[in-house]
């Protein structure tokens, strides 16, 4: 990775504490991947939350989509 695209990701994702990254660092794969699962499933359940609060007459099943189509940034 050149130092350009490496200017292109810090503004695109910001940068990382130092300290957060040694933690990762010293997680096994299998630590990380929970923690990662955590938050996939925390992201699905406050779109869930939100869609519903927004939509409160929707089916389960277009309930279902709309949160499929957000969580994939599927544009409306």
């Amino acid at each position: 990775m050149n130092d350009a695209s490496i200017e292109q990701l810090n503004k695109h994702i910001g940068v990382y504490d130092r300290q957060q990254l040694l933690i990762w660092q010293r997680m096994s794969p299998v630590e990380r991947l929970a923690v990662a699962d955590q938050a996939y499933h925390f992201a699905l359940e406050s779109v869930r939350l939100t869609e519903r609060q927004r939509h409160p007459d929707l089916s389960e099943e277009a309930l279902r989509w709309r949160v499929i189509r957000r969580m994939q940034g599927i544009k409306r």
